[in-house]
C-alpha cells in the first residue's frame, strides 16, 4: 500500500498543491498521523476524483 504526503499527491496527480485544498475541503478522502500530518491513499484519492467528477 502506497501512501503519500500533501506535495508528494500533487506530484502524483500533477496538479498544483494550491489545488488540492479545493478537493479537500470538498471531503476527499485522507488520513491522518498521530502527530496530526496528513496522507493520502493514491486509489483511494483518484476513486473520490472520479465520483466527485474532478477529471
Amino acid at each position: 500500500m502506497k501512501i503519500l504526503n500533501g506535495k508528494d499527491l500533487c506530484q502524483y496527480f500533477n496538479f498544483s498543491t494550491t489545488l488540492l485544498y479545493k478537493p479537500r475541503k470538498a471531503s476527499m478522502p485522507f488520513h491522518q498521523l498521530p502527530g496530526g500530518r496528513a496522507y493520502y491513499l493514491p486509489d483511494e484519492v483518484e476513486h473520490w476524483l472520479k465520483q466527485a467528477v474532478y477529471h
